[in-house]
């Protein structure tokens, strides 16, 4: 069991290290697989910059994550003690960092509603423009409008700073309005991005309350996979303390017979 799970791990690391390094190396390639799998062109229209931050971060998460599980598996190989303490240590490291993490995020709360508000608002004039790093922008907000019914952050005011949507007289983007089927890029109202109301679109519910709805409708599930995580992580640094400091002892042979020195 504790092998199969280190083998999960580094399979896990390995498949993000190579994920990262064929982005970094061939972006164009990459995205055109994704595209022809899902129908999809995003990452397409996603910015340059951003892709390759991604692979910086995959390449990073994989190679630790291939190379802690690597320590674990070989100090289970050859029963080294050494090498189990310091993967079960690592482990550990990673399980107090994720509480401090979520610590400060509880304790943060508020400064990081008012945080994460600017911030997503300073984004909001980039929408629609042409310049090369809004199209990642313009994606965002639509799926995001799109899929949670929802417009700005707060509200449609935030669309009033946005010179590229004023400039044409209208007051929200088409993401904002009501389509006549679900799926579906025909506006129920054509005249929904000019003169936004309640019955032809969502203009007076902002995204941030939207995501915050969805996250506590899902918390359940957000959970339960944190609790799995915790759950494996302990049960991992037990493993390996157990077998380096318990049971491979040096005054015991391979076999667990007592030997005399």
């Amino acid at each position: 069991m504790y092998n199969e799970m280190l083998r999960i791990l580094q399979v896990a690391g390995g498949a993000a290290l190579t994920v990262g390094i064929w982005l970094f190396a061939d972006r164009s390639s990459f995205t055109n697989l994704i595209g022809k799998l899902d129908q999809s062109d995003i990452l397409n229209k996603t910015d340059a910059d951003v892709i390759r931050m991604t692979a910086y971060i995959l390449i990073v998460a994989g190679a630790l994550t291939f190379i802690v599980s690597f320590l674990g598996y070989c100090g289970a190989m050859f029963e080294s003690r050494c090498l189990l303490c310091v993967y079960g240590i690592l482990i550990l490291l990673v399980l107090v960092l994720e509480c401090v993490v979520v610590g400060l995020a509880f304790g943060l709360k508020g400064d990081a509603e008012k945080g994460m508000q600017s911030f997503l608002k300073s984004t909001i004039k980039y929408y629609a423009t042409t310049a090369d790093k809004a199209e990642t922008v313009t994606v965002a907000w639509d799926g995001i409008m799109s899929q949670l019914h929802c417009c700005g952050v707060e509200s449609y005011r935030d669309f009033s700073e946005n010179t590229n949507l004023t400039a044409i007289g209208k007051l929200i983007p088409e993401a904002c309005c009501i389509k006549m089927s679900e799926g579906s890029n025909v506006l129920k109202d054509s005249s929904c991005p000019i003169s936004p109301t309640a019955s032809n679109s969502y203009y007076l519910t902002g995204c941030y309350q939207a995501i915050m709805t969805a996250i506590e409708e899902n918390a359940a599930i957000v959970i339960g996979v944190a609790a799995a995580l915790v759950f494996v992580e302990v049960l991992v640094i037990i493993l390996a303390l157990y077998l380096a400091c318990c049971y491979w002892r040096p005054q015991h042979g391979r076999l667990g017979v007592k030997v005399s020195y």
